[in-house]
């Protein structure tokens, strides 16, 4: 089920929260093979991941956690309300104590529309706030998960939401 392997990956990125470096991020992240880009959040650096597909920003280690964005896509011929419900599902019965804080509409700088999604979750002993971004174009449904440690996790709301809102799908 292609929402799950989405989904196995954001577990996966979770794991390498915990470390990682690279260069210093550009002003703009692009991803040409994905065919979608977005402004990294100011100081935080673009690095690969041997078993991700794209590139994924990594913002300054803090107690042990690195906060990160990362994205992936797939093929969803549905609307994106529906695809963002089969996530949330899917989510429900794989992560531990997953609580949604907030679901709502967001639209980015160049009006694209997209769908946010705020949630904690327990992994590996830690709380951990996720923020989703759902984008789409047409077959082509994109998830930017945003995560930090849940107590430094709203802190953070304003920078991923700063850069969230320069995601394109080109």
């Amino acid at each position: 089920m292609p929402m799950m392997k989405r989904l196995g990956a954001v577990v996966l990125l979770l794991t390498i929260a915990y470390g990682g470096c690279g260069d210093n991020a550009p002003r703009q992240h692009y991803e040409k093979a994905g065919g979608f880009s977005y402004d990294p959040p100011e100081t935080w650096q673009v690095v690969e991941y041997p078993s991700l597909k794209y590139r994924i920003s990594i913002g300054p280690r803090e107690n042990e956690f690195v906060p990160n964005i990362n994205v992936v896509d797939e093929a969803f011929s549905g609307q994106l309300v529906d695809y963002v419900d089969g996530n949330l599902e899917n989510m429900k019965r794989v992560f531990v104590r997953l609580d949604i804080l907030k679901r709502e509409d967001f639209q980015t700088e160049d009006g694209q529309a997209a769908v946010r999604v705020i949630t904690e979750m327990e992994h590996y002993g830690r709380r951990l706030r996720q923020t989703f971004y759902f984008f789409g174009k047409g077959k082509r449904k994109y998830t930017s998960t945003c995560s930090a440690l849940a107590e430094e996790g709203e802190a953070l709301d304003g920078i991923f939401e700063k850069s969230m809102k320069t995601f394109r799908i080109h």
